[in-house]
């Protein structure tokens, strides 16, 4: 998307909260009881840096959207960024991601892209992006 650091950065940090649609494709069918534990939080463990040190942080995943496409494959809105979550989600609801795929951030979409290809950002998705920038400058951390 782009060599400016500060884009990512500020994308995928969970206290960014911007909303990022993931297509995941899991090894088996996935039961109403697993979409509603993954929509309410799943229990995960990721590394946490604080003050440049790891940390082990357990903690419940924020509530998200989802959406079950087939038996095995969902769509799912985040909107904070831990270290491979929806992998550790899955993990923790006992299923293993067979795919993976981010479709969309902030509003900004993949379709109709070509592995390799790329475009230019219409003049809505430049606004995004100028305001998640404008954010990042006067973010503390």
């Amino acid at each position: 998307l782009t060599d400016d650091g500060r884009l990512p950065n500020q994308l995928l940090r969970s206290h960014g909260r911007h909303k990022k649609l993931y297509r995941v494709q899991v090894n088996r069918a996935l039961l109403p009881k697993h979409i509603d534990a993954l929509r309410k939080g799943v229990l995960i463990t990721t590394v946490a840096q604080r003050d440049r040190k790891a940390k082990p942080l357990t903690a419940f995943t924020l509530p998200c959207e989802v959406e079950q496409i087939r038996d095995n494959v969902v769509k799912m809105w985040l909107t904070e960024g831990r270290n491979r979550q929806i992998r550790k989600m899955m993990e923790a609801l006992g299923f293993k991601v067979v795919k993976l795929h981010r479709e969309q951030v902030m509003g900004i979409t993949l379709n109709g892209i070509s592995s390799g290809q790329w475009i230019g950002l219409d003049s809505h998705e430049m606004d995004q992006v100028k305001l998640a920038l404008r954010s990042s400058n006067s973010d503390p951390s």
